[in-house]
């Protein structure tokens, strides 16, 4: 081979290796740059401040997609952070302390308000235990999670209806001894500002008597404590930085009361 063929193939293969590395680090900073980019959310706490949080649709896209509707939607405007156990500030129901439950049309405009089907919903759990691999975010102190029911407490064949129960409640987790959650619920997003006013909630906000039993014992639900006076989301907005995060799968909230009912009618007329 002489020396001008020689030339040839070694400049080819520079070049070839040159547009390599270039399609390489194009595809770096490119990932990099998704990921730093990620959505943004900010509640407006009456009388505490601001909390800032990112939001992780690597993590659970679905679930970030119905966070953000909800968000631009103004479910979350005056709802209140209502309680807290060992481990969890609880986020999401009205100013009664009840569970509001979002309908379709709140995050839809071709569903018409009150119509048979403007029916409330649910989202897939995206955790490992519902067979959604890839959220491996671990429950760690100021992560966030969507809180779901467990139907399974009371009948044992109702796991998939728990693992889909969640929508718009959250949990901010408050403590690193969270680990029971990994893999079993959703985390989505971790506070980045605020977590001062999140801990003051959490340690000084007076809590509610307790109710009693007529035996004199105190009655829980769900061993979560309740505020006396529920600190109050004023406003939340969100920051998708351009992207479109499109809109959420979803499917019709399961009724546990009516599945029972059914249940007993049936077993009623046999």
């Amino acid at each position: 081979m002489n020396k001008k063929v020689q030339f040839v193939v070694w400049a080819i293969i520079a070049i070839v290796a040159i547009v390599l590395i270039g399609v390489f680090a194009y595809n770096t900073i490119s990932r990099i740059s998704k990921e730093v980019n990620h959505p943004e959310a900010v509640f407006e706490i009456e009388n505490y401040g601001t909390i800032k949080m990112e939001l992780y649709p690597e993590y659970a896209p679905n679930t970030v997609a119905n966070f953000i509707k909800l968000i631009e939607s103004g479910y979350y405007n005056n709802k209140v952070i209502y309680g807290k156990d060992a481990i969890c500030l609880y986020v999401g129901r009205n100013s009664e302390g009840e569970i509001d439950k979002p309908k379709r049309s709140l995050i839809s405009q071709d569903i018409e308000k009150d119509s048979e089907n403007d029916y409330e919903y649910s989202i897939k759990g995206e955790f490992v235990a519902n067979n959604f691999e890839k959220n491996t975010l671990r429950h760690e102190k100021g992560i966030i999670s969507i809180i779901r029911d467990d139907y399974s407490q009371y009948m044992s064949n109702l796991s998939e209806e728990s693992y889909n129960s969640g929508n718009s409640q959250i949990g901010i987790m408050m403590s690193d001894d969270a680990r029971s959650l990994n893999g079993a619920y959703a985390g989505f997003a971790r506070i980045t500002e605020g977590m001062e006013i999140l801990e003051k909630i959490y340690n000084e906000a007076e809590m509610k008597p307790a109710e009693q039993n007529e035996d004199g014992t105190e009655t829980s639900q769900d061993d979560i404590e309740q505020f006396a006076n529920y600190p109050v989301i004023k406003s939340a907005s969100v920051d998708t930085h351009g992207e479109n995060f499109g809109m959420p799968e979803i499917q019709k909230a399961f009724d546990y009361q009516s599945y029972m009912y059914d249940m007993m009618s049936a077993y009623n007329n046999q």
